[in-house]
C-alpha cells in the first residue's frame, strides 16, 4: 500500500463519521498558507455540504516507525499555517510520547490506522459502486472483500453481516476474484453456525453453477437443517 492509497482509506474512515449528503470528504486538497502565502497540500478535508471552508483536516502518514516529535511538529506547522482549522494527525505506526504530548498541547488529535485495517478500508468505494452499504456495516464490508482478497473465510464465519451486505460483498467480490469466493461460499455451506447463511451460500453457488454432485452429496451429509436439506435434495 502506497502512501497516497493509505491516504485514501483514511478518508473512508472520515467518511464514515461524517458521512453524506450532510458532509463532503475530499482527499488531497490545497489550502491557503497565512505565513507563508502559499497553497498547501491537505490530505483528507472534511467539508460541510456549500461551505468553503473545512470543518476538520487531517493529515495521514504512512511510516514503519512511531511518529516522533519532528514529523509531529511538521503537521503542527501546517495546521498553524491554515490558520489553525480542528486537525487529526494519523498515522500507521502510532505517535512516540512526545508527539502525542506536543500534538495535544497544540489541541490536533491522534488517531492510528494500521496498514492491516486500510487494505480493507480502501474496498469500501469499491462496493458502494453496486450497492448502498449501511452506514453501520461500510468499513467491515470492507475487511470482507480484503479476506476474500486473501482467500481468508474466518472473517465471514465470525460475524453476523446483515443479509443485504453479506450479499454485496460477495457479489462485488465475485466480480474481481471469482475462485476464492467460491472457496469461501463452499466454506460457510458447510461450516456456519446460521442455517440462513448455509443456504444462502449454497443458492449463491448454485445460482453461479459452482457445485457439482460430489459438492452436494458432501453438504447433504454434514447438513442438519430441513430448509437446508430440502434445497441441497432438489439440486
Amino acid at each position: 500500500m502506497t502512501p497516497t492509497e493509505y491516504e485514501k482509506a483514511v478518508a473512508e474512515r472520515f467518511r464514515t463519521y461524517w458521512p453524506p449528503p450532510l458532509y463532503l470528504v475530499k482527499h488531497n486538497t490545497r489550502l491557503p498558507g497565512q505565513k507563508t502565502k502559499v497553497r498547501r497540500q491537505i490530505d483528507i478535508s472534511v467539508f460541510e455540504v456549500s461551505q468553503a471552508e473545512p470543518i476538520l483536516i487531517a493529515e495521514a502518514k504512512r511510516y514503519k516507525r512511531p511518529i516522533d516529535a519532528v514529523k509531529a511538529g511538521s503537521t503542527i506547522a501546517l495546521v498553524q499555517d491554515v490558520g489553525g482549522l480542528p486537525a487529526v494527525m494519523v498515522s500507521t505506526s502510532g505517535f512516540s510520547l512526545a508527539a502525542e504530548n506536543h500534538l495535544a498541547a497544540e489541541g490536533i488529535e491522534f488517531l492510528k490506522i494500521i496498514v492491516t485495517e486500510a487494505k480493507g478500508l480502501r474496498w469500501i468505494p469499491f462496493v458502494e459502486q453496486k450497492f448502498i452499504l449501511d452506514r453501520a456495516y461500510r468499513e467491515l464490508s470492507g475487511q470482507l472483500i480484503e479476506a476474500v482478497r486473501t482467500g481468508d473465510a474466518a472473517p465471514f464465519l465470525e460475524n453476523q453481516l446483515p443479509f443485504e451486505e453479506w450479499t454485496a460483498v460477495l457479489i462485488s467480490g465475485q466480480s474481481i476474484f471469482p475462485d476464492r469466493v467460491a472457496s469461501i461460499l463452499k466454506t460457510l455451506a458447510r461450516s456456519h453456525f446460521d442455517d440462513g447463511v448455509r443456504y444462502n451460500a449454497i443458492a449463491l453457488l448454485e445460482d453461479a453453477g459452482l457445485l457439482n454432485r460430489a459438492d452436494i452429496e458432501n453438504l447433504l451429509q454434514c447438513e442438519h437443517d430441513p430448509e437446508t436439506h430440502e434445497l441441497l435434495s432438489s439440486l
